[in-house]
């Protein structure tokens, strides 16, 4: 599975991409995450199978939709973004997924 993190920068969501493929790695789950800005998007969202939202970019959810052509486009909870809780992020993707 191809998790995409779009964030203002992709900076801060980068430390978050580490600690869901740890988490991952722990359920025996296959998965690439990586992280880009917003502005680089379109560059992105083809590769991916999911592309989550950090919560400072959730008004661009409809504009990033568009983009993902039916692709899982959602916003990672702001709480979890906050704590940098890959283990909680990394459940609700195999939530969307139906994994």
């Amino acid at each position: 599975m191809n998790v995409l993190l779009l964030c203002s920068q992709g900076m801060s969501t980068g430390m978050l991409c580490d600690r869901i493929a740890a988490a991952a790695k722990a359920d025996g789950c296959d998965m690439t995450v990586w992280a880009a800005s917003e502005i680089k998007a379109r560059e992105h969202v083809g590769k991916a199978d999911i592309i989550l939202l950090g919560p400072q970019i959730r008004y661009l959810k409809n504009r990033i939709a568009e983009m993902a052509e039916g692709k899982p486009v959602e916003v990672i909870d702001m709480m979890a973004y906050g704590t940098m809780d890959g283990k909680k992020v990394y459940g609700d993707i195999k939530k969307i997924m139906g994994v």
